[in-house]
């Protein structure tokens, strides 16, 4: 059972990088703001369905739903928000492995706001994604200043994804929220709280909805987040969490294979080598649970 947790988990990384991937030339066929309402309105339905079928919906205590909204507002609404941001600025593989840092904002949430120990890992990989960051988007470059805010934006994302997966989720389920209902409101929070912020940010950000645009909004919410989630809650039901943590870090190396393969995109000696450093501080930091 546990081989086959595994199996599922790394499936649901592989599909997860999906959806990170998608975002690259989706920002190129729709803006940003559309893109991700649309994305977690997807999801909405699906985790609706999904819930239907198999009947495992649940009455949530406000409490309980408060958190799950929370994680939804901060995750999918400004942590997509950002990382669209990044993605229309930078490279994806640049995008994807800064906000990928996730575990590590998520084990420091943890230590400070749920008052979990401090091991030694943690400062030995935040040293690791520091230096790798520096290598990443250390590039000499006509557009270092675009390149930077999209580095800037990448990492934004991560502390949001990192934050909102750790402390408000952790906190919805301790309080009794099924992940089936956790899911369906993330999503739904998301996508309306990315709806609140459309008067603010459409002066900025124009509407843009082109007919290829929808094909990787379909793909990304699909194959990306909802198949991702389905994946990863099916793991946690066969195998205990601190198991299959630890891979959920492949989602980087699937990213970068995708965008390697589909975008064509081929990052430099230096950038491989942030590649590699950061990455090797995600494995340490999620391998904690060991």
């Amino acid at each position: 059972m546990v081989d086959l947790a595994i199996i599922l988990a790394l499936a649901a990384a592989a599909s997860w990088a999906i959806g990170m991937t998608a975002a690259k030339p989706g920002v190129r066929h729709m803006d940003p703001i559309s893109y991700t309402w649309i994305r977690w309105a997807i999801v909405s339905v699906l985790a609706l369905a999904y819930g239907l079928l198999t009947r495992s919906l649940a009455v949530p205590q406000w409490g309980a739903l408060g958190f799950a909204i929370l994680a939804g507002v901060l995750d999918s609404t400004f942590g997509g928000l950002f990382y669209l941001l990044a993605m229309e600025r930078t490279s994806a593989y640049q995008t994807t492995t800064l906000s990928s840092t996730a575990p590590l904002w998520g084990v420091l949430g943890a230590i400070v706001l749920l008052g979990e120990p401090l091991v030694w890992q943690t400062p030995v990989a935040a040293s690791l994604v520091i230096v790798g960051a520096f290598f990443l988007v250390k590039r000499p470059s006509a557009h270092r200043q675009t390149l930077g805010w999209g580095a800037a934006f990448a990492v934004i994302t991560g502390v949001l994804w990192g934050f909102a997966e750790t402390v408000p989720a952790k906190l919805a389920l301790q309080g009794g929220l099924s992940p089936v209902t956790l899911l369906l409101a993330f999503s739904v929070s998301g996508g309306v709280g990315m709806l609140v912020l459309l008067p603010f940010l459409r002066r900025r950000i124009p509407r843009r909805i082109e007919r290829r645009g929808w094909r990787y909004v379909l793909l990304s919410s699909t194959g990306g987040a909802f198949l991702g989630w389905l994946l990863w809650l099916h793991a946690l039901d066969l195998a205990p969490a601190s198991v299959i943590s630890p891979v959920r870090g492949a989602t980087l190396l699937f990213a970068l294979l995708y965008s390697l393969v589909f975008l064509r995109e081929r990052p430099t000696r230096k950038a491989l080598i942030g590649i590699v450093l950061v990455f090797s501080g995600i494995v340490l930091v999620t391998a904690l649970a060991d």
